[in-house]
């Protein structure tokens, strides 16, 4: 090769074939190009001094990594080759697995698909049951530790009594704090709810009069009662009482309520 010449790997074979690279003993070129020589020494003077010694020349230690480039000079090639395999063989391996997490998710919704399902109907049962468990428990906890004339306590249990939806415990416990000055009209105008709640407008009626009969009955409680009592009438069909129970409490506030709404939807029942 001439000096200065760029060298082309491509070449290599070709050169081969012509012979026009020399090999030594050990299937290695001499000289030239891919002979290996100690840095900073003199091209020839190892093979020289090793000739003269009657021993081989110094073998060169193999370059790391990928190994010589092979005849053709296409070595590169098979190695990308290698490492498009490779990957193709990762990449396998990962979508393997990704099948196997499919599977896994299917078995499980298999497993979760036969659990045993309960009825609704069943299920409903078993909460009432359990709500009234609880209830006649708790009412028979009262029974044995509070006093029947812990008005306060009774008064609040009817409240709860009566949120719960349990109207004939609610209304048991506001009779019994009606017995009471101090809760009497508030309980009449529980006990008015409840029996309204319970269709029975005309004990509704009954207790919102006593209310209103009641010693030392403020403004607002007889305005709420005068209300309530109207509503009651109206639930009874009795127009006329509604309209007159409806003046009332007009004459005592304007404002109240709706009470004007009310007076002229009736209009005066002839």
């Amino acid at each position: 090769m001439a000096p200065g010449e760029i060298f082309d790997p491509l070449e290599i074979g070709a050169m081969v074939e012509r012979e026009e690279i020399d090999w030594d003993d050990a299937g290695r070129p001499a000289g030239g190009f891919g002979a290996v020589e100690e840095p900073g020494a003199a091209p020839g003077i190892a093979a020289a001094a090793a000739a003269d010694a009657g021993s081989p020349p110094p073998s060169a230690a193999a370059p790391s990594g990928p190994a010589y480039l092979d005849d053709s000079g296409m070595s590169w090639l098979d190695e990308a080759d290698s490492g498009k395999r490779k990957s193709a063989a990762k990449g396998s391996s990962l979508f393997d697995e990704e099948a196997d997490f499919f599977d896994l998710a299917g078995e499980l919704d298999q497993e979760l698909s036969q659990e045993p399902v309960f009825q609704a109907d069943e299920m409903l049962v078993q909460q009432e049951q359990s709500l009234e468990e609880i209830v006649e428990g708790f009412k028979r906890g009262v029974a044995e530790h509070l006093s029947p004339t812990d008005y306060d306590t009774h008064f609040n249990l009817g409240i709860a009594y009566r949120e719960m939806g349990l109207l004939d415990e609610a209304i048991g416990e506001f009779q019994l704090s009606a017995k009471d000055a101090r809760y009497l009209v508030s309980c009449c105008s529980m006990l008015g709810l409840c029996f309204l709640d319970k269709g029975l407008p005309e004990l509704a009626v009954k207790w919102y009069r006593r209310g209103l009969e009641a010693e030392g009955v403020g403004e607002d409680d007889t305005l709420g009662l005068l209300y309530d009592m109207g509503c009651a009438y109206l639930t009874m069909g009795d127009k006329a009482a509604a309209y007159k129970t409806f003046v009332d409490a007009y004459g005592i506030n304007t404002h109240y309520r709706d009470v004007v709404a009310r007076i002229e939807e009736l209009g005066r029942p002839h």
